[in-house]
């Protein structure tokens, strides 16, 4: 699957998975509005733009680590074989994107117990930023929390893998990113009524059609491509079929 389909589906991810995230973060929400992080100098925007920089250094981290494991398998199965194991599996990991957003259908929950150990390494580090005080504090939050076993991160990773290049990881994971940041950004209210509008039945099923949509077609493109190859072979044929007669 080309990197033009695969941001649009990192971004559609983040943004219809933000009401997800919000309850995800909610608990390090909170804490950045306590009263023991207002101690400090930051102002409460502040603090809530580093947390979510440093959320962004980690997504852009998994980004890395899965595009680079991509090359390798490119490197180990030889480049034709491996974009089209990288093309398969992208498009089936979008498909069952969609699904959870059509049907709420958990197919990636797996994901998440991948994500559990990444968490269990880094959870206990959480003791060193709080409370949440100062713009490092902030920082090392966000990177921390980043790590939290979401299915839809760790989804958007394996995703990112797929596209065989720790550029493009990188780039899926900061769309992704873009995706998740007006929900986790905004505070208060206005963060509840942006998660509630992304979890609308209708939004969400269009999404989701739209995402499935998009994975039968990149799963589909070889057939087209060669469909298109044939059809062009066959007319370039017509001109000297016509002189032999």
């Amino acid at each position: 699957m080309t990197l033009d389909l695969l941001l649009p589906v990192a971004f559609l991810a983040g943004f219809f998975g933000s009401g997800h995230c919000l309850g995800m973060c909610g608990p390090i929400v909170v804490l950045l509005e306590s009263p023991d992080s207002q101690s400090g100098p930051l102002s409460p925007t502040l603090r809530r733009l580093a947390y979510n920089c440093g959320r962004m250094l980690f997504y852009v981290l998994l980004g890395v680590i899965a595009g680079a494991l991509g090359v390798v398998l490119t490197k180990i199965a030889g480049i034709k074989i491996s974009l089209s194991i990288l093309r398969i599996l992208a498009g089936l990991l979008v498909i069952a994107l969609g699904l959870n957003l059509l049907f709420d259908f958990r197919s990636l929950s797996y994901l998440e117990k991948g994500g559990a150990l990444v968490w269990r390494r880094l959870s206990p580090l959480a003791r060193h930023v709080l409370p949440i005080s100062t713009p490092a504090r902030a920082l090392g939050a966000g990177f921390i929390w980043g790590a939290l076993p979401c299915g839809l991160v760790y989804s958007s990773v394996a995703i990112a893998g797929t596209s065989g290049s720790v550029t493009s990881g990188a780039l899926i994971m900061l769309v992704f990113w873009l995706g998740t940041l007006p929900a986790l950004l905004l505070a208060g209210a206005s963060a509840r009524k942006l998660g509630e509008w992304t979890r609308r039945p209708m939004l969400r099923r269009v999404t989701g059609l739209m995402l499935v949509g998009i994975g039968f077609f990149a799963l589909a493109m070889p057939y087209i491509h060669m469909s298109g190859e044939s059809n062009m072979n066959h007319h370039s044929a017509l001109p000297g079929e016509r002189l032999l007669i």
